[in-house]
């Protein structure tokens, strides 16, 4: 488990290799969207949609977590609420692990009947239990920077419900 890091350039470094990464796993997300949109063309109908499903999202959080990730490397906006990257790619994860829950039954669906149901079944569920498990890790900007975004509590300051 990584520990929160405050240094300026340690922080700055983690978040370059987090921008890296996932933007590199959305590169190769959207590939798999793009075999997938080809695949109807190839006569494979029963891996088009799972696919297209799996790197649509796939790519599209991966996109978000960097954008965050990028803006976070470039220093917080001092009106930005504390939390807002932490709720950005959480509803990031929430919306992969969901494209996979839907590309698994989508994939149950369209797969074709005979003996290469099996096969097919096998390859929409390895990919979208590679969704699922891509966005249980996507954690990253939370692990970097939990605490160096907006505005930190001063020391000593307490917040007093304010009674009429």
């Amino acid at each position: 488990m990584s520990t929160p890091t405050t240094e300026p350039s340690r922080l700055r470094g983690r978040l370059t290799r987090v921008i890296l990464v996932h933007g590199l796993l959305a590169a190769a997300f959207a590939l798999l969207a793009a075999v997938g949109a080809t695949s109807t063309a190839r006569g494979a109908v029963g891996f088009a949609l799972p696919w297209l499903i799996v790197g649509g999202a796939g790519a599209l959080g991966a996109l978000l977590v960097v954008v965050v990730a990028w803006r976070l490397r470039d220093g917080p906006a001092p009106a930005a609420p504390r939390r807002w990257p932490a709720r950005w790619e959480t509803s990031a994860r929430l919306g992969m692990a969901l494209a996979a829950l839907a590309a698994a039954t989508v994939g149950y669906v369209v797969a074709p009947t005979g003996s290469e149901r099996g096969f097919v079944l096998g390859v929409n569920a390895t990919l979208a239990g590679a969704l699922a498990l891509f966005a249980l890790a996507a954690g990253d900007v939370r692990r970097v920077a939990p605490r160096s975004v907006g505005a930190a509590r001063r020391p000593g300051r307490r917040w007093r419900r304010h009674e009429p």
